[in-house]
């Protein structure tokens, strides 16, 4: 792998030139682009989580659109049949005006009326839910967009990291290949004079070790805190909600990290559970009782806590959310 024969080029340059300062800013440069990759990725897999949410109501929505349909489509036939039932009591009480036919007017008038107004409520019902359901349409035609162009800055960042990588190898390798011809050439050694008082005395003195500052507070990524945003939004809106909000779907439900222990989740209501945890950076898998859920958690956030949201609302597609703890203190 190329990374792995870099890495072995550059401690060999290390050890003949000695270069530390040069190599340490190397490696920082191709660490922070390698982390600005995971940060993408994790954006990616946000969004992800997003769009599938959105298609879950889609689906919902869909249900519902079609269920109302069916009921439209009945007030309408219910609508027509009043209609002629109607317009037959007028013909009946034109012919022959008596109690009996006007009682069956009054009737026919009611039940016309109630047919109106089914139909009314029903194609009002029908609209509601169609405007809703082409507005998480639109939703969900947006964050497809935003997800295909995450996948391009992706590309683009992977190619710019692989570029550096082979710059950073094609530099060492040439510095071994030096340092090889530098060792076969015959040297002579010159002779040198003895140092003097004054020349030791005008030598400079050491340079004082600075003590470096300290590390700048975390920055957190624009994309990820309008996530974390959206996703409190969300669960804030479910929680308020009163609906069935201490009935429990596990009795015991654990997170299981691909290396660790098992840690419990606590319950808040509607189906949502909690907890939080320190991460280890690079690709994990995440078990959650049967479900797997795999994310890339950036260098940066190698030993950070992070949030665990485990939506259970519909088990066929449960959602885990997931995101740093320090984003929260961004939120006020």
């Amino acid at each position: 792998m190329a990374v792995t024969r870099y890495c072995s080029l550059l401690m060999a340059g290390l050890v003949m030139f000695g270069g530390s300062g040069a190599i340490a800013q190397t490696q920082a440069s191709l660490t922070a682009e390698k982390n600005r990759l995971a940060r993408m990725e994790q954006s990616l897999e946000n969004r992800m989580v997003e769009v599938e949410d959105i298609e879950n109501e889609l689906l919902s929505y869909e249900y519902k659109l079609e269920r109302a349909q069916e009921s439209l489509d009945k007030a309408r036939k219910h609508y027509d049949e009043s209609r002629v039932e109607l317009q037959k009591a007028e013909r009946d009480h034109q012919l022959k005006s008596d109690s009996d036919t006007e009682r069956q007017l009054n009737k026919a008038k009611h039940g016309f009326a109630m047919a109106e107004r089914g139909v009314d409520s029903r194609n009002r019902r029908v609209e509601f839910i169609q405007t809703n359901y082409d507005e998480l349409k639109a939703q969900l035609d947006a964050e497809q967009k935003a997800i295909s162009q995450t996948k391009s800055r992706i590309s683009a960042q992977e190619a710019k990291v692989e570029q550096m990588v082979n710059t950073m190898l094609a530099k060492a390798e040439a510095a071994q290949r030096a340092a090889a011809v530098k060792r076969a050439a015959p040297v002579s050694k010159p002779e040198l004079p003895e140092p003097t008082v004054a020349a030791i005395e005008a030598a400079p003195a050491p340079k004082e070790v600075v003590a470096e500052p300290a590390a700048p507070a975390q920055e957190v990524d624009p994309e990820l805190l309008d996530y974390v945003k959206r996703e409190r939004a969300r669960l804030d809106k479910l929680l308020a909600e009163q609906s069935d909000e201490g009935k429990h779907t596990f009795r015991n439900l654990e997170l299981r990290p691909s290396r660790g222990e098992a840690l419990p989740f606590e319950f808040l209501g509607q189906n949502q559970y909690r907890l939080v945890a320190t991460v280890e950076a690079g690709r994990q898998t995440y078990k959650i009782n049967t479900w797997k859920f795999r994310r890339t958690i950036p260098a940066d956030d190698d030993g950070a806590r992070y949030v665990f949201i485990f939506d259970a609302r519909r088990l066929s597609r449960p959602r885990l959310v997931m995101y740093p703890e320090y984003v929260l203190s961004k939120l006020d």
